[in-house]
């Protein structure tokens, strides 16, 4: 099931992130799968997820509730399935917001609990075990989630209609449910891929009527301007490409 399941994923990716544009990409999960693949972008890294995983492939580890990127750098971000395993799933969400450029999109895979692949979930005997120990999160909640941190929902694709067993033979033999399911029930798909889009802050501002104090202190860089300097492991991608 796993197998059947990334490979359609990953066939949605592939016709996903060809459109997206930028500088930096990050991949947040899936350590031995570079997903980005498709992408045009230059500058991609994958981002291990605490000291548990396998971090040799990965370009840095660290908890997606607090991403190791300075604000504003990253023009994409993909979050393979790390919502149903953070602690804090919304604060995920939060730091995709600080970390993406305005127009920045951020991909989330996930899988929807009112599905087959939920009521396995449900009745499952090992509670513990991957992906069963994760907290479904379901696409209404997220879109909400998403336009109250100012994000544009782009896309949302349904996927894995097919029953969620350990039996390749029968997986094959029922991949014409695929197409059905889109056709026919497609908010069963046991899974789903999103892509949302940051919103362009656009505010007006105002002239102020006083006269602002002169620093005495020069040379020094404002809190706004050292917003857009880039973290050291951005700096580091682009010496890697240049070197």
């Amino acid at each position: 099931m796993g197998r059947t399941l990334s490979r359609a994923e990953q066939a949605h990716l592939d016709d996903i992130l060809p459109n997206l544009f930028g500088y930096h990409l990050l991949q947040v999960g899936s350590i031995g799968d570079r997903l980005f693949a498709a992408s045009r972008i230059l500058h991609r890294a994958v981002m291990a997820i605490g000291a548990n995983q396998d971090v040799s492939d990965a370009a840095l580890c660290a908890e997606p509730e607090r991403l190791p990127i300075s604000g504003d750098s990253l023009d994409a971000l993909i979050l393979y399935h790390t919502l149903e395993f953070a602690q804090d799933p919304h604060q995920v969400l939060r730091e995709a917001e600080r970390t993406l450029v305005p127009e920045g999109h951020v991909v989330v895979l996930g899988f929807n609990p009112r599905s087959p692949m939920g009521v396995r979930r449900m009745l499952h005997r090992r509670r513990n075990a991957v992906p069963w120990c994760g907290r479904f999160l379901s696409l209404p909640r997220l879109r909400d989630w998403l336009r109250l941190l100012g994000f544009d929902v782009v896309s949302c694709h349904r996927l894995f209609f097919l029953p969620p067993v350990q039996r390749a033979r029968l997986l094959e033999r029922l991949g014409f449910l695929e197409s059905w399911g889109r056709r026919w029930w497609p908010f069963m798909g046991g899974a789903y891929v999103l892509v949302g889009r940051k919103k362009v802050s656009t505010l007006t501002p105002i002239k102020p009527r006083w006269r602002p104090r002169r620093s005495i202190v020069s040379g020094l860089a404002d809190p706004a301007s050292q917003n857009f300097l880039r973290s050291g492991v951005l700096r580091e991608w682009e010496s890697n490409e240049q070197g």
